[in-house]
């Protein structure tokens, strides 16, 4: 199951981040004038994000119910399923405007499934970290976690300056600006319990478990990536960078779900 998700996920995932980062590239290209205009490749855009999140959501159950039960990382795979739902319950919300299309209302209720995204992300992450711990395995000690914790938190907090600069600067309404502001804050704050997992997985440098943890924490850059792009897009009003916003998305929930199957494929071996 495993190897043939991998040869089927792997090259649709490049395939259609190559496809978005040529429509952004050579947006007059014939390919993206008639063959794929961009009404069929927002769709397919919408598409793409669900079936994405919704494998993320599938294996993240499946690898809660192959652990038996009392395991302590099982609460850990429930908030990650539950994130990868919310955010997928988001998306559908907004798929039916980019099926139809339509414009995608911002803001909407849509919003609420993406914000709401966020604590069970982040619980899941913390849940993992003290999980590792109950386990036994060699997380560090005190001092080594916190000065992990410390250094995430500074370089995130250094980027969020940069980050939110542009979106305050702009005349949006106030809905539109917190949105805007918290959707790259809410990621930057996730780089840090993943900081801390990084850390942890890192003793086991060349295995598995590190390359799934690393996969997946490529994933929420990229969809950091993204919301900071969309903050910007929201603040400066420009709509030539979508391309740019799809292939990021697409990527991010693509690196996701790897990421988790590599895990489940751990779990059921």
């Amino acid at each position: 199951m495993t190897r043939a998700a991998d040869r089927v996920l792997w090259p649709s995932l490049w395939l259609t981040t190559l496809l978005f980062l040529g429509w952004g590239l050579l947006p007059r290209a014939a390919l993206f004038t008639s063959v794929l205009s961009p009404v069929r490749l927002v769709a397919l855009a919408a598409l793409a994000k669900l079936a994405l999140l919704l494998l993320g959501t599938a294996w993240s159950w499946r690898s809660r119910a192959a652990l038996e039960a009392g395991n302590p990382v099982r609460p850990a795979w429930t908030l990650l399923g539950g994130g990868l739902l919310a955010t997928f319950l988001g998306q559908a919300l907004l798929a039916r405007y980019q099926l139809a299309g339509e414009p995608s209302p911002f803001p909407s209720v849509a919003d609420v499934f993406y914000l709401l995204a966020y604590p069970l992300l982040g619980g899941a992450l913390v849940l993992f970290v003290r999980a590792y711990d109950e386990v036994g395995l060699p997380i560090g000690s005190r001092a080594e976690q916190w000065v992990t914790l410390a250094v995430a938190a500074l370089a995130c907090g250094a980027l969020a300056v940069p980050v939110l600069r542009p979106v305050l600067q702009a005349d949006l309404a106030p809905l539109d600006e917190a949105l805007s502001a918290a959707y790259p804050l809410l990621d930057l704050a996730l780089m840090v319990p993943l900081a801390l997992l990084l850390r942890i997985t890192w003793r086991f440098r060349g295995g598995a478990v590190a390359t799934a943890w690393v996969v997946v924490l490529s994933g929420f850059a990229f969809m950091c990536a993204g919301d900071v792009l969309f903050a910007y897009l929201t603040a400066l009003g420009k709509a030539g960078l979508d391309p740019f916003l799809h292939a990021a998305y697409i990527l991010a929930y693509g690196l996701v779900a790897a990421g988790v199957r590599r895990h489940l494929g751990l779990l059921l071996h």
